[in-house]
């Protein structure tokens, strides 16, 4: 039995219309709208299959299914039957990127229902602090919708240090419920509201944060530094947590041509999950480049390290870079069967306490 432990099935209903740069999701979500700009994107490289404009065309037709369900089935048909997935919902209505189509709530409770048809999927709840009440919602989740766990975005304007998470994570610590937070630089989902904004976000920062200079991307990936974690993983010893990409695709990128660079984010990343006991990593979207297959499988001679790395893909956030076949059959062909199940069998076991 494998899991994927990182998956998404959020619909277009969910998504404001600024979480897509250039304002895709706005002019695709009317069906003239989607049909023509869709038609037009597609033929710029009539060559290609793979031109962004066109992942970013699959990326939104994924949305638009018209039920979790359907997107699910979409994923579930790579894998082996019988893997379990752990679903990720997402909440912004908080990042400052216009308004939400669907109530937040809607978005779990069809998730909860997606559980009753398939009881392999383990949803679980985005946690924004900023949303009122999120304690009980997260209640509610575990008691009505089959919540088995917590999501955290910060680039999404807030740390993961905010006393407003700490009765989340005390929940959480309680009822042997993981937590599996963003944890990547420079993503193009971030707080889309304005840059005085963000530094107004900042300012509660633990550590001094240089805004000068810096675009709106950059100043949101400090609140998704790792090494804002330390103070969680000190404060509530028995939580698990994992560390989603591993840096990302960005600082696995740079570490092979700067391996002394000790702020690259994937050495904190493989110092942490080192160091602390309920600390883990997954391999969510960074490892669409086969380029890092060789350097994962390295990590995977590491006796500390092979037992805290778990598979995921990030699906379907990844179809803008590449597709669900590279997670699901490619990586686990090159790495062999006892690497691939160790990441997607063990690991997830223990991650999940079951």
């Amino acid at each position: 039995m494998y899991f994927n432990t990182h998956i998404h099935t959020f619909r277009d209903i969910d998504v404001p219309r600024k979480f897509l740069p250039l304002g895709l999701v706005r002019i695709l979500a009317s069906k003239p709208g989607y049909f023509l700009t869709a038609k037009f994107l597609n033929n710029l490289n009539p060559f290609s299959d793979n031109d962004l404009f066109d992942r970013y065309i699959k990326f939104v037709r994924i949305g638009k299914l018209g039920s979790q369900r359907k997107i699910f089935e979409n994923c579930m048909i790579f894998y082996p039957e019988g893997t379990q997935f752990i679903i990720l919902p997402m909440d912004m209505a908080y990042m400052g990127a216009g308004k939400v189509p669907r109530e937040y709530p809607d978005q779990l409770k069809e998730l909860g229902e997606l559980n009753k048809i398939y009881p392999q999927i383990y949803p679980t709840i985005h946690i924004d602090p900023r949303r009122p009440k999120v304690l009980d919602l997260l209640k509610k989740g575990v008691d009505d919708w089959g919540t088995k766990g917590v999501k955290l975005y910060p680039p999404l304007g807030y740390f993961p240090y905010d006393e407003r998470l700490y009765p989340v994570y005390e929940y959480c610590q309680k009822n042997n419920l993981p937590v599996i937070a963003h944890c990547s630089p420079y993503n193009p989902v971030h707080y889309k509201g304005s840059k005085k904004d963000i530094i107004k976000l900042l300012s509660v920062s633990h550590t001094p944060i240089e805004t000068k200079g810096k675009n709106k991307k950059e100043l949101c990936s400090n609140f998704t530094n790792p090494l804002n974690y330390a103070r969680v993983l000190n404060d509530f010893k028995d939580l698990k947590i994992c560390l989603a990409h591993f840096g990302s695709e960005y600082m696995w990128e740079k570490y092979l041509t700067e391996p002394g660079d000790e702020n690259n984010w994937f050495v904190i990343i493989k110092d942490m999950i080192s160091r602390y006991t309920n600390l883990y990593s997954d391999i969510s979207f960074t490892l669409n480049n086969q380029e890092f297959f060789p350097l994962l499988k390295v990590l995977l001679s590491n006796d500390k390290l092979k037992r805290k790395i778990l598979f995921g893909s990030d699906y379907y956030m990844v179809e803008t870079k590449t597709n669900e076949r590279r997670f699901s059959i490619d990586l686990r062909a090159y790495i062999g069967e006892s690497h691939f199940t160790q990441i997607a069998t063990t690991n997830p076991k223990k991650f999940l306490g079951i």
